[in-house]
């Protein structure tokens, strides 16, 4: 038989033991989040990285034939 004192604390064991399990539990859905966030950001980045050199391909592509077109334009109107 427990004395009051003994009951008193095993309650308040349990009450910890609750909150702990339910504090770590929220801990691990946040850092499963958080990870798949990281995931997600870091394929949405490696396409965009893709999209930004395939644009600068695009962009140097575009340089040259306009060099091309002022290079013939400048020698035709000599």
């Amino acid at each position: 038989m427990m004395t009051e004192l003994e009951q008193q604390l095993l309650t308040a064991f349990e009450n910890l033991q609750s909150q702990h399990e339910k504090q770590h539990k929220d801990f691990v859905t946040a850092y499963n989040n958080l990870a798949q966030m990281f995931d997600t950001t870091s394929k949405e980045n490696a396409t965009l990285r893709q999209q930004v050199s395939n644009l600068s391909e695009q962009v140097n592509t575009l340089s040259n034939q306009l060099q091309q077109l002022e290079r013939h334009y400048s020698t035709k109107n000599r």
